[in-house]
């Protein structure tokens, strides 16, 4: 809802911010970069809890704060078996 002092609404009275311009980022993220995946989906996270509960997939699961589906879907698509 746009409010006005008079009858038709002028640019001025939507008091809309000028458009930010918006430098690309010129690097490309390595293959193997983990910056933007959480930690518990992380290869080397899920093997270091399953070593840690003896290959337990719950108790692995728990420990990363994740369920246990979760956790054998992301597995999966790692190649861990």
């Amino acid at each position: 809802m746009a409010l006005a002092a008079r009858e038709e609404i002028q640019p001025d009275d939507l008091q809309l911010a000028p458009p930010t311009s918006v430098t690309p980022n010129r690097e490309r993220p390595t293959p193997n970069a983990a910056a933007g995946i959480p930690r518990p989906y992380r290869k080397e996270a899920i093997l270091e809890a399953l070593e840690k509960t003896r290959f337990n997939r719950t108790a692995a699961a728990k420990l990363l704060g994740i369920t246990f589906r979760a956790l054998r879907y992301r597995m999966e698509r790692l190649g861990i078996r």
